[in-house]
């Protein structure tokens, strides 16, 4: 365990000391603003229309939901966004190691393979989960303008989807690193894979019984969605952590062949 922390605080270092990090944290900061800035807007236009109405006509409408117009729907967003993100943050982990000729010194460092899979994972969901944080101050500005507060318990239940994705999808980011010598391919692959196990659920309007059961289960966007509404299930919770344990395994195994036929 003290090994595993110490090789994921330097990757945490490398990572903190290049700037493209900061740049990518500046994009990202600025897109999930833009949504956001889009979303409350539509809000407000929304909630002004409703209170014009009820002066026009008399009646009495129910109060409009932040958490429902803007919360949930920001959060899908930032997750279809993690799409983009998770390959752009693995992308190096390992085809960096490999591009710039370092792999073989690190397979030769006194380190088992689960640790340095371990390390890596860990510093990279650290890292993703400063980005995903960052949001939160838009959360905190919501809810200083709602009238009557926002449901933090849903919020709680959307970041906790989010981080869990990220937790899914990071392993897998990262075995397609461990593939390939060049970063730009395994960014490209990495995001194609998210991008089909995203869509695949979408197909199960052309299917039926097991086959549509077996896409809907497999497929990303049914298990972030439930969060995103505020709904914990075990049944979400169990499919992160077996797709991230699925990623795991197969960087586990990827490195042992890195360390029997060189890498």
């Amino acid at each position: 365990m003290r090994r595993t922390a110490i090789l994921a605080a330097k990757e945490l270092g490398d990572y903190f000391t290049s700037p493209i990090t900061y740049v990518l944290m500046a994009i990202f900061s600025g897109v999930a603003g833009f949504l956001f800035y889009n979303l409350t807007s539509f809000f407000a236009l929304q909630c002004a229309q409703s209170i014009q109405y009820q002066a026009d006509y008399g009646v009495k409408l129910p109060p409009m939901n932040a958490n429902q117009w803007v919360v949930a729907p920001f959060f899908v967003n930032i997750a279809t966004v993690v799409l983009f993100l998770v390959p752009i943050l693995t992308m190096r982990s390992y085809a960096g190691e490999r591009n710039e000729g370092t792999a073989e010194l690190m397979m030769t460092l006194p380190f088992r393979t689960g640790e340095i899979v371990a390390a890596k994972f860990v510093a990279a969901l650290v890292l993703y989960t400063v980005f995903v944080g960052i949001t939160a101050v838009f959360m905190l500005i919501l809810n200083h303008y709602t009238q009557n507060g926002l449901d933090w318990g849903h919020i709680a239940a959307g970041y906790l989807g989010l981080l869990l994705m990220g937790a899914g999808i990071i392993p897998i980011g990262q075995f397609i690193s461990t593939l390939t010598k060049n970063q730009f391919v395994a960014a490209f692959v990495s995001f194609a894979v998210f991008l089909i196990l995203w869509m695949v659920s979408w197909s199960t309007v052309f299917y039926y019984g097991t086959t549509a059961q077996i896409l809907g289960t497999i497929g990303l966007s049914p298990h972030i969605l439930n969060f995103t509404r505020g709904i914990v299930d075990s049944a979400d919770i169990v499919y992160f952590a077996s797709l991230g344990a699925v990623g795991l395994f197969f960087t586990g195994l990827s490195l042992q062949m890195w360390r029997i036929m060189g890498a």
